[in-house]
């Protein structure tokens, strides 16, 4: 049957459940779990979380998630089995956008931007880092635009999208080490690419692209990421 909501930013977990946001006719977002094959569709109502959650991310046990409330900008972890919800970010110092968790579950890799009093813009945001101790930081020395960020299966690199070098603002993927190093852009600009996903192997990356500079038709285009 068709869900009471529009449906977005869907997550696998290895327990073969789906999380994503659901977007109300209201402008209510929630975070919604699904099975695999369609069924048992239900919205987490649990205290703690406002109708502004977006971007769900699991942990590797399948009983938890990350993801964004954007009420107060900040990354809450829900616990499934527990029925908890903790902040795990402060927003006095970082704004924050969409998470995604490690493999191991320790890190959790962000887009986000320091509160220096200013209203947020996800288009400001950069490129955090949430380590085992909960100390979040940039990921880059020197931070420059970032958004969409997403783990490699091995957990050594991030994938992510940009418009840093382009004066046109159009986006290309690039990729990081989990140290922060190692920089690479891996796609062309012209392609405007964004929303990176990796294969289960960690060999390719799907993601949203134009199909030509003469059109705004957009497609999914995959490229191999070798020695990852």
């Amino acid at each position: 049957s068709p869900l009471p909501v529009a449906a977005t930013r869907a997550n696998w977990s290895k327990q073969d459940l789906i999380a994503f946001t659901g977007t109300s006719s209201a402008n209510a977002s929630g975070i919604w779990i699904i099975k695999s094959d369609g069924s048992s569709p239900r919205e987490l109502h649990l205290s703690g979380l406002s109708n502004q959650m977006f971007y769900p991310s699991w942990f590797p046990d399948g009983e938890q998630l990350a993801a964004m409330d954007a009420q107060d900008f900040v990354i809450k972890r829900i616990d499934l089995r527990k029925g908890t919800v903790v902040t795990l970010t402060d927003n006095r110092q970082v704004f924050t956008g969409m998470p995604s968790v490690s493999p191991d579950g320790k890190s959790i890799i962000f887009a986000g931007q320091k509160n220096t009093g200013q209203h947020y813009d996800q288009s400001n945001n950069q490129i955090w880092l949430m380590d085992e101790a909960g100390v979040s930081h940039a990921l880059e020395s020197v931070p420059a635009q970032g958004r969409a960020p997403v783990w490699s299966p091995s957990g050594r690199q991030i994938a992510f999208e940009s418009t840093r070098g382009s004066a046109s603002g159009l986006y290309a993927i690039f990729l990081i080490n989990r140290d922060g190093t190692g920089l690479t852009q891996v796609t062309d600009r012209a392609l405007n690419a964004d929303h990176p996903v990796w294969s289960p192997d960690g060999r390719h990356l799907a993601f949203s692209a134009r199909r030509s500079t003469l059109t705004r038709d957009r497609s999914i285009a995959v490229i191999d990421i070798p020695n990852n």
